[in-house]
């Protein structure tokens, strides 16, 4: 199984798996190592045949409060694997930001959205802006 920084992955049974987010100081807000290790530990709960279910929730008093605005855990931009098509990364200035932007936030979203697993968002306390996008994923 992969190593989850900002996620912790639970076998709640054999069929349905949890992926919490792991970062109540910031009332998981999103930022890239959170978007990484979601991306991750879905991939990981839909290769494994066993699991039927997958149970998207947060750790502590909110679901989520959007992106994280200050930064977060330390991945730049620079660390981005693009999972899409999405191409010009490394445009100067405002094209390549943006970029970078859509595959992160909208196409992981996208990509998420078409897993082949029903997902279930266990949503509690405050869903904020970029929260509601990860909500909206599931089923």
């Amino acid at each position: 199984m992969p190593e989850f920084k900002t996620v912790l992955y639970e076998n709640l049974t054999p069929e349905i798996v949890r992926v919490r987010m792991n970062r109540p100081e910031a009332r998981n807000a999103q930022d890239l190592q959170l978007t990484r290790d979601l991306n991750d530990a879905f991939d990981h709960a839909n290769q494994d045949d066993e699991v039927k279910v997958i149970i998207l929730s947060g750790e502590g008093p909110h679901f989520n409060s959007g992106h994280d605005m200050r930064g977060g855990t330390g991945l730049g931009f620079n660390d981005v694997r693009p999972v899409g098509t999405w191409a010009n990364f490394d445009l100067e200035g405002a094209e390549g930001a943006m970029a970078k932007e859509e595959e992160i936030y909208l196409q992981m979203c996208r990509r998420w959205r078409n897993l082949p697993k029903p997902m279930i968002a266990e949503v509690h306390g405050k869903t904020i802006a970029g929260g509601l996008m990860l909500a909206w994923v599931c089923d």
